[in-house]
């Protein structure tokens, strides 16, 4: 079973709230790993479509996946052409918010995990910096996809509005999908905070999940029992997080300016609370 539509993004933008609510509609079915990264060449394409197949159940009327690293063309180039060679009638959702505020989360959740470890005032001149400002280029990162998919071909939602007012959001959403639009989710308004969960967990869990021997160990575990062992490990103080000062946020919105522009433009829509 290979699916009918894909959430390709964008991180930090509650793809996984999302991923979530879609769960519950009675006619989708999404993958059973949040994020399978299947489309990334060097993760997991070279495994086939049988094993990609595997990752839906057989249950419901359409399937979709979420892999936020979808919208990463400049770390994992070559994404758009690789679904649209696979899935050439799949629909896409482009989930955004706040380019600034994006940035920033990715950049918190990184420094949480361990996997970056930069401070503020060096931020925008490295690697992992440079990267980010790319995940929150909405434009250039929708442009890619454009190359293979029509623009009515991709349902752009925003992040606030999820927050806001997610029942107006869905029925939109499940309309593009052609599911029926009158489904009431449960549960909905709940947005799945990682960052605070992320912050309660000791630093080294995060250096252990990344072993690949751990990691191949812990997967075994049943989701219950996962869960179980994060829950344990939570009497350990939060870890705090870098402070940005005004002139970084300011010298961020510079940067995404003009790119947040040609994304209003190409989209229509206004994205009112932004900041810039």
């Amino acid at each position: 079973m290979a699916p009918d539509f894909i959430i390709i993004g964008a991180m930090k933008c509650g793809t996984t709230s999302l991923h979530r609510y879609l769960d519950r509609h009675p006619q989708i079915g999404m993958s059973r790993s949040k994020e399978t990264d299947f489309f990334l060449a060097k993760q997991n394409f070279a495994r086939g479509l049988d094993w990609y197949r595997a990752q839906f159940g057989n249950d419901a009327e359409i399937y979709g996946e979420t892999s936020p690293n979808y919208t990463k063309a400049t770390e994992f180039p070559g994404v758009a052409e690789r679904i649209f060679r696979t899935l050439p009638d799949a629909k896409l959702i482009y989930i955004v918010r706040d380019p600034v505020n994006r940035f920033l989360s990715q950049y918190f959740h990184h420094t949480i995990t361990g996997e970056a470890v930069i401070k503020p005032n060096q931020l925008l001149h490295s690697d992992a910096g440079r990267n980010y400002l790319e995940c929150s280029r909405y434009h250039r990162q929708l442009s890619r996809y454009l190359e293979f998919y029509p623009l009515e071909g991709i349902f752009v939602a925003c992040f606030d509005e999820l927050r806001s007012a997610p029942e107006s959001l869905l029925r939109r959403l499940f309309l593009f999908l052609g599911v029926d639009s009158d489904v009431v989710i449960e549960g909905l308004g709940q947005i799945h905070n990682q960052r605070s969960e992320l912050q309660e967990l000791p630093p080294w869990y995060f250096h252990a999940r990344r072993s690949p021997v751990l990691r191949s160990i812990t997967r075994r575990l049943s989701p219950a029992l996962q869960s179980t062992l994060r829950r344990q490990l939570r009497h350990w103080p939060q870890r705090r997080l870098p402070m940005v000062d005004e002139g970084i946020r300011a010298e961020l919105k510079s940067l995404l300016q003009e790119d947040t522009m040609k994304f209003r433009e190409l989209t229509g829509m206004p994205f009112n609370g932004w900041s810039l």
